[in-house]
């Protein structure tokens, strides 16, 4: 019924003054805003936009959604329009969970938000720009806690306080499960998947094992997706390469019969497992040409 009211009526309303004398700003649906005909809500921090997917941290307010509408796809006429009744009609449902939600999540080691001149929805993109580099960048979380990277971000913005490594750690690990849930869809449009498994060693001469799967989606496009890294005792590396492929499978909701064959990184490894996989799990295997031409020359 709120949405068939004028706007300074809806504000009222909004704003507790409800036919009963109680307070109803509570429960103010901000969905109403048309922002919303555009982002999908992940969670209670985390919305992700239809139009190109991207995630955007959720702190009760649109202006952030809305931002990224304008700049990154030109959306405005509709959001414009609506841009002064939205924020006046969330402004005090935006105040009061604020204040809960600080009060929670501040402790004497790590707050986010400690300054109120850092405006949240810039404080939002810096702190999204900080886990990027993280991530992208494969900096260590406890990045934050340099003291050049403090003094660095302390002149470019003094209002904002950097998150705790632990902090970091959740948002990494929030990003990480979003994303796989995307992966774990877009895996399953594929008719057959070939699945390639690599050995490599870091610079700390650590042996690792990579698994992707590689197909063709339905745009017609190569498409390599990185399943799985983990650490790998060079002597038993292969030794249950099965298990471990049928595991990783599993873990995305993946059939042993969607995979086409097996690509090995080497004709060793090709040579120790490609009778026990065919048998065990009827899948073919193949020496990468690449690797293969590598070695003849």
């Amino acid at each position: 019924a709120a949405a068939n009211l004028g706007p300074s009526s809806r504000r009222k309303r909004e704003k507790g003054g409800g036919q009963d004398g109680t307070s109803t700003a509570l429960y103010v649906d901000r969905r109403k805003s048309k922002v919303w005909n555009y982002y999908t809500k992940l969670g209670d921090a985390y919305v992700e936009c239809n139009v190109c997917k991207k995630q955007l941290s959720f702190h009760n307010s649109t202006t952030t959604m809305r931002e990224h509408l304008v700049r990154k796809h030109s959306i405005r006429d509709t959001l414009l329009s609506q841009l002064k009744d939205d924020q006046t009609s969330e402004s005090d449902y935006t105040a009061q969970e604020n204040a809960v939600k600080r009060s929670r999540q501040m402790t004497p080691e790590s707050g986010l938000y400690h300054a109120a001149s850092c405006s949240e929805p810039r404080t939002d993109v810096i702190l999204e720009l900080v886990l990027e580099m993280i991530f992208r960048d494969l900096h260590p979380l406890s990045v934050v806690k340099d003291k050049g990277f403090g003094l660095l971000i302390g002149y470019l913005e003094p209002s904002f306080t950097l998150p705790s490594p632990v902090q970091l750690s959740s948002m990494l690990w929030h990003r990480y499960n979003v994303v796989k849930q995307h992966l774990e869809r877009y895996l399953q449009t594929a008719q057959a998947i070939v699945v390639c498994v690599e050995l490599w060693v870091s610079q700390l001469s650590q042996t690792y094992l990579t698994i992707t799967a590689n197909f063709i989606d339905g745009e017609w496009r190569r498409a390599r997706c990185v399943m799985e890294t983990q650490q790998a005792h060079e002597d038993k590396a292969e030794g249950d390469l099965g298990e471990k492929l049928y595991a990783v499978l599993s873990e995305f909701g993946l059939s042993s019969k969607s995979v086409f064959c097996v690509m090995h990184d080497s004709p060793q490894s090709t040579a120790a497992n490609a009778q026990r996989l065919k048998k065990a799990y009827g899948w073919s295997s193949l020496c990468c040409a690449a690797r293969t031409l590598h070695l003849c020359i």
